[in-house]
């Protein structure tokens, strides 16, 4: 929680104002708080104001399935299966 806004600024600063995605890989993380998930939608927020997209990579094997459905983060961002398919899209 005390690292969310810093780490929104972050991934927002790294993101040249070109690129058509932002693609972050959740497949190694095991926990998101509700700190997380709001810098998911606010990240698709402010990525969108900029005509680019959040997109997010979690296999279906993953713990974090069921938090992804709960919280509808779907309707923000794709969930992409691998890194391969995310970035072709």
């Amino acid at each position: 929680m005390t690292n969310a806004t810093y780490l929104r600024e972050q991934l927002l600063e790294s993101t040249p104002n070109d690129a058509l995605a932002l693609v972050i890989d959740i497949s190694g993380c095991r926990y998101l708080d509700s700190a997380a998930i709001e810098v998911l939608f606010d990240l698709s927020r402010r990525l969108g104001r900029r005509r680019q997209e959040l997109r997010l990579v979690m296999p279906p094997s993953s713990p974090l399935k069921r938090v992804i459905e709960l919280t509808e983060i779907r309707t923000a961002a794709p969930v992409y299966e691998s890194l391969d398919t995310a970035l072709s899209q």
